[in-house]
């Protein structure tokens, strides 16, 4: 099946915000076109367009790059919607390295020259008519000493989030009984089985939770997809795309310090990481990625 002509629309879009091209991507636009800036802003006109690109572009210190995955377009009569799946990638204003996925919904219309123009621009997709105080359940992956206690206790910080620790609750409950990776995996198969409907329960009752446990194989991000799809929220699962080299030298660091309820030696280390298994697109997460 050739793909719709709009696919190739949207990808020289894209190429013009990549580089900062604002005069040429204005030729995609309508002149009352709209474009959703962010959750409760909306601009409208090329000129406002045109400024909020830039102001956007200076956020992410000149190191936006966007690009469309999946898309579906739907026609009707010289109007067109387009279903996408795009993806962000660059440098956030504090420096930090991210990159994340969105289900955008854009509006083209056709003009009377023939050439498809946007009219309403939303990267953000449903997740606007998404309240602000709705629950979300927060997951986070990536190898041990990739810092994912440390971003769990940031998103934490939010209000009406409640943090759930792995490590502090199996420490406590199991304390003599976690010496090699076979008593983590049981002991953790029954933690997780015990709380899973109460976390539910949580979300639920309107608060987000964000689960510090190692989402880190396909089985154990299917138990959490099973969590807020049961709860009937939304959900982030945080992917830090870190080295081993990185990893290892915090590891190194949370030993010494005795700053963790663990132990891991460089050896444990590698065993665990050889059953690691990024999130890939087809396992239906939106995926925010830190790098």
């Amino acid at each position: 099946m050739q793909p719709h002509e709009l696919n190739q629309v949207i990808e020289s879009a894209d190429s013009a915000i990549n580089r900062e091209d604002f005069d040429a991507l204005m030729d995609f636009y309508a002149e009352d076109a709209t474009l959703v800036v962010r959750p409760g802003l909306n601009v409208t006109g090329k000129q406002q367009i045109r400024a909020a690109f830039v102001a956007i572009s200076e956020y992410f210190n000149h190191s936006l790059v966007v690009k469309q995955g999946d898309m579906s377009v739907i026609e009707g009569g010289t109007s067109a919607l387009v279903l996408a799946q795009t993806l962000l990638s660059g440098k956030q204003s504090s420096g930090e390295a991210f990159a994340m996925e969105r289900h955008a919904t854009y509006v083209f219309k056709r003009d009377t020259e023939g050439v498809w123009r946007c009219v309403v621009d939303n990267s953000y997709g449903t997740e606007l008519i998404r309240p602000e105080s709705a629950p979300v359940l927060y997951l986070v992956c990536g190898k041990i000493g990739a810092g994912k206690s440390t971003l769990a206790h940031r998103l934490a910080a939010n209000a009406k989030t409640i943090l759930v620790s792995e490590d502090d609750w199996l420490s406590q409950i199991y304390a003599d009984e976690i010496n090699n990776l076979s008593d983590y995996v049981r002991c953790t198969g029954r933690f997780r089985k015990a709380l899973a409907g109460h976390i539910a329960a949580l979300l639920q009752a309107g608060l987000s939770v964000v689960l510090d446990f190692p989402a880190n194989t396909p089985t154990s991000r299917q138990w959490a997809k099973a969590l807020f799809e049961k709860a009937d929220v939304a959900h982030e699962l945080h992917y830090l795309d870190a080295p081993d080299e990185t990893c290892k030298a915090r590891l190194h660091e949370r030993n010494a310090a005795s700053s963790h309820p663990f132990m891991v030696s460089d050896n444990e280390f590698d065993e665990i990481t050889h059953y690691f298994v990024p999130p890939s697109p087809d396992e239906g997460f939106n995926v925010i990625r830190h790098t």
